[in-house]
């Protein structure tokens, strides 16, 4: 399913396994070079930026429930912009909800301004890309689990031990982004106290109904991800 903004929403069929390839990809001195300067600007602009590892979305067998996904540099995801590598980065997302049925509410959490992709604008969170594991080449679900857990603490300061968490779908934001992300539902016994930091300024509590009205009233608040999603969960 797609919406308006080009994303594609494919539900997965229970819990996702991702099997990780290790193998590097060849590239040409001029990516190599342009992928060098796209890194240095973008490190001038904001030096919190770290370039660690982390995984490039290849494929997901839906018969088996496994994805497949790169180790890859997370420079080369931020030149995307500027030197074509065909990656997808490879992102979880929390789909924090308080209650039942109609009355539940979901957490939105405002990007910070000085984000690489999407500032200022409200999304599903927290959110972050996954990383390759320290050894191996799996990734469980318990391991993507204590992924979104650490990006819970990081971003907002909360804790999701005890969450019930049901994976949803990927949702494919290309080509405006080139990222695809695990949409993780985190069903939580009470709204949690939230922290910000320069990731997230802000958070809110809204319903499915507000969410999809407010991104058809405002599309340009709220990033693709997100409304694609909502819409996909509306008709569910």
């Amino acid at each position: 399913m797609a919406d308006p903004t080009g994303c594609r929403v494919e539900p997965v069929r229970g819990a996702v396994t991702v099997r990780v390839v290790r193998e590097p990809v060849a590239r040409t001195p001029e990516q190599a070079a342009g992928i060098a300067a796209a890194w240095d600007r973008l490190c001038a602009s904001n030096p919190r930026y770290f370039n660690g590892r982390i995984l490039s979305f290849e494929s997901y067998d839906a018969a088996a429930g496994v994805a497949v996904a790169r180790d890859e540099e997370y420079r080369a995801h931020a030149a995307k912009r500027s030197v074509d590598l065909g990656l997808s980065f490879f992102g979880i997302t929390g789909v924090l909800c308080v209650g039942e049925g109609a009355g539940t509410r979901y957490m939105l959490a405002r990007r910070g301004e000085s984000v690489h992709d999407y500032p200022g604008q409200w999304e599903f969170g927290p959110c972050g890309g996954i990383d390759p594991p320290a050894s191996g080449d799996t990734l469980t679900p318990a391991d993507l689990a204590a992924e979104l857990a650490r990006e819970a603490r990081e971003e907002l300061g909360i804790d999701l031990t005890g969450a019930e968490l049901t994976h949803l779908a990927l949702v494919h934001d290309r080509p405006a982004i080139g990222s695809t992300d695990l949409m993780v539902r985190c069903r939580l016994a009470s709204e949690p106290v939230t922290a910000s930091n320069w990731e997230v300024s802000g958070t809110r509590w809204v319903t499915l109904d507000e969410l999809v009205a407010w991104g058809e009233r405002r599309p340009e608040a709220i990033i693709p991800t997100t409304r694609a999603l909502a819409a996909w969960l509306a008709g569910a």
